[in-house]
Formats: structure tokens, C-alpha cells, sequence
């Protein structure tokens, strides 16, 4: 027979007091992005760079909250743009789970999907997604759970106005927006269509459904109209085909406020220009910010490649790197992991200086510098950096 003695026990039950304070000690995460197919664009590298960020986190020992050291457990979903798919995840990490905190969605459709479920937690769950359908719902009732990762368009603060700005310097007359006939698209020609009239530049609109590969014909419709320049899609996917198409009917110049420069580069030798809204131009900003240095190399040693996406990594200003560590400083001034009203409103109050200056208004929805990029033919690169007020 085996005995066990009295300094065993006490040294089994320190050992499983303190494992069972370790597992008390994690904060779960979810991340709810579309991290493959054509939408990929606007949740991959989002993803990434959450899972970058909770990975030093918990590598350096975690962090520290009113005398406790946490880690944090991600749960990241590829929701691969589906809404029904997110809407299932969502439910597991809300309703099983008892996530608190999701970073996500930056896809409209996907939130419009998932808001129902997660409003039925309001006080209890903070979601915080870039997705353009989010900034309806910011501030109103019942919709507390909701902080928005990505600047609105318009606005004193609004990017999309102040890009409007530079085609008007550019004495631009008159602009063509072809945009996909989906949630999405509708809500980037509802903001558009107002501040390119409010600057005297006129608008034609058309509409493509999503999938189309062929562009031909409506390219074609709206070269007819002599634009300066066109407007169009959101996602890369669609952005490759419709550059390339829109040079063969002779449109040069383009104005992008959602996707890469990605297929401007592709097509450099048959555009004019291509001014992109740009969250970070990681080229140049490498060279001179050793934030921006650290984190490309950093991305490279944790997904073990010699190779960086330029073209996507702009995008992880929403839902990811920066905002973990926002989340922390918001924990720690809160004294709380899981009082979410006080964790959002110590997100709220104080501006964090990460890869980006980040703050958010009164409403929950972020302001942040960003950088303003035109390709020209053959390649010619200017980059201008802006910081909103």
C-alpha cells in the first residue's frame, strides 16, 4: 500500500490552487474576420496581426490587472466572408464561450448578419469591427457592445473627404463610381455620391454583381461619360479585372478608398494615376519608423516567410495589432478584465500610440493618421501623410 504524505498533499494542493488560478487567469478573445476567399482582403491580414499581437502578449508573460497576471486565449474564425458561417461562430464564442471581446467584423455584410445576436448582450460582449455598416448603429441605444476600428468616410475627421479634397485640387470635374451591387456597395456610393456633389465634381453611378469577371460592357457605358477619373469596387478581387479592363476602353485614373494599391502596381505601364486611401504606406514607413521595421520583421519570423504583404498589410490597421494592445492599456486603467462598460470607456478616453495614433470619438468609431499614395505610369510612387483632427 501506498501512503502519501502530509507535505504531498499541501504540495498537490498549492499545485492545483495555483494551476487553477493560471486557467482563471485568461481573458478569451475571438476574432471573427473573413480570413480566405475573394473578401479575404479586408480580414487576412486583420487576423494576422491579431494573432501577432496576442502572441508577444502572452510570450512576454501577459500582463497585469489590479495585481493579477493575465495571458489571453484566441479564438480566431474564418468566416471566409460568409455571413451564415459568422453567425454560427458568433454564437459559440458569445453563447458557450462567454467571449467578451471580439475583434471583427470588417465585412458589412457579415455584421449585418451577426448584430442581432451580439445586441442581445449589449453591456456584456464589446465587438470591434471596421465594417462600414457598423457606423449606422455607433451611439444609438441598445448598442453599446459596438466600438468601430476604422474611421468613418466623411466627417471634419473623415478620410474619404479630405482624399475628395486632393481630386478637387486636381481641378477633377467629374468622377464614374462602379461599385458591387451588394451591402457594401451601396453604403460606399451613399457616402460618396454626397461629398463628390457637395465639391462640385458630378457623379455617375453603375452597379456590377458580385462574381463578375467581365466588366467590358459597363466599363465601355461609363467611359462614353469622359470621367476624370473612376471609382470602383472594394475588394481586390474585383479591383485586378476592373483596372485592367478600364484601361483597354481608354480610363487611366483611379480613386480608391477601400482594396490595395495592389492592382495599380499590376498595371502601372497603362495607368495615369491611381490615388489610393492607404491606412500606412509600409515601404516608405519602414525606412524611417522602427515601430513599422519591427513589425515587418516581426511578421516574418512569426509566419516564417522572407517575403511581407505590402499591398495587404495597410489593412491591419482594423481589428488587430494596434488594437490588442489598446485593449491591455484600456484593462489595465480599467482594473478589469471583464467589466466591459469600463473597459470601453477607458478605450474611449485615452488615444494610443501604436503602428498608428490611434483615438476614437464620441461615438466609438476610431480616428487615425493615415497616408494618402499616388501610383503614376510606370510606377512613380508620392506618399502624403495625414493626421486628422
Amino acid at each position: 500500500m501506498r501512503f502519501v504524505t502530509s507535505a504531498a498533499v499541501a504540495a498537490f494542493v498549492i499545485a492545483a490552487n495555483s494551476s487553477a488560478a493560471f486557467a482563471q487567469n485568461v481573458v478569451k478573445l475571438g476574432g471573427i474576420e473573413a480570413q480566405t476567399g475573394p473578401a479575404s482582403i479586408f480580414g487576412l491580414m486583420s487576423s494576422q496581426g491579431l494573432r501577432m499581437a496576442v502572441d508577444e502578449i502572452n510570450k512576454a508573460g501577459g500582463f497585469v490587472v489590479a495585481g493579477k497576471t493575465y495571458t489571453f486565449a484566441l479564438d480566431s474564425a474564418d468566416t471566409q466572408g460568409n455571413p451564415q458561417t459568422a453567425l454560427v461562430q458568433t454564437k459559440k464564442m458569445i453563447g458557450e464561450d462567454n467571449v467578451k471581446f471580439i475583434f471583427g467584423p470588417y465585412l458589412t455584410n457579415v455584421f449585418n448578419a451577426v448584430a442581432p445576436y451580439a445586441q442581445q448582450f449589449n453591456g456584456k460582449v464589446l465587438m470591434m469591427g471596421g465594417a462600414t455598416g457598423i457606423h449606422a448603429a455607433l451611439g444609438k441605444p441598445g448598442n453599446e457592445y459596438l466600438m468601430k476600428t476604422m474611421p468613418w468616410d466623411s466627417g471634419s475627421s473623415g478620410y474619404g473627404l479630405l482624399m475628395v479634397d486632393v481630386l478637387k485640387k486636381k481641378g477633377v470635374a467629374k468622377v464614374a463610381i462602379l461599385m458591387q451591387n451588394d451591402a457594401g456597395g451601396k453604403a460606399v456610393v451613399d457616402i460618396y455620391t454626397p461629398i463628390f456633389k457637395d465639391k462640385g465634381i458630378a457623379v455617375t453611378t453603375e452597379f456590377f454583381e458580385p462574381g463578375t469577371k467581365d466588366f467590358t460592357t459597363v466599363l465601355a457605358k461609363l467611359a462614353a461619360g469622359k470621367p476624370d477619373y473612376l471609382f470602383p469596387g472594394y475588394t481586390d478581387s474585383a479591383l485586378y479585372d476592373i483596372v485592367r479592363q478600364a484601361t483597354e476602353v481608354g480610363i487611366t485614373r483611379f480613386f480608391i478608398t477601400r482594396g490595395s494599391i495592389g492592382p495599380g502596381l499590376k498595371n502601372k505601364d497603362m495607368i495615369d494615376s491611381y490615388v489610393a486611401w492607404v491606412p500606412k504606406y509600409f515601404e516608405e514607413a519602414e525606412k524611417t519608423d522602427p515601430k513599422v521595421a519591427k513589425f515587418v520583421a516581426a511578421y516574418k519570423v512569426f509566419y516564417k516567410t522572407s517575403t511581407f504583404p505590402y499591398d495587404q498589410a495597410p489593412q491591419c490597421a482594423t481589428s488587430c495589432y494596434d488594437h490588442v494592445y489598446a485593449l491591455v492599456d484600456a484593462m489595465q486603467r480599467a482594473g478589469s478584465v471583464d467589466d466591459v462598460p469600463k473597459v470601453k470607456a477607458a478605450l474611449m478616453s485615452t488615444a494610443y500610440k501604436g503602428l498608428w495614433n490611434n483615438r476614437y470619438d464620441a461615438s466609438g468609431e476610431a480616428v487615425f493618421d493615415f497616408d494618402v499614395v499616388e501610383l503614376q505610369k510606370g510606377g512613380k510612387v508620392s506618399v502624403t501623410h495625414v493626421e486628422p483632427k
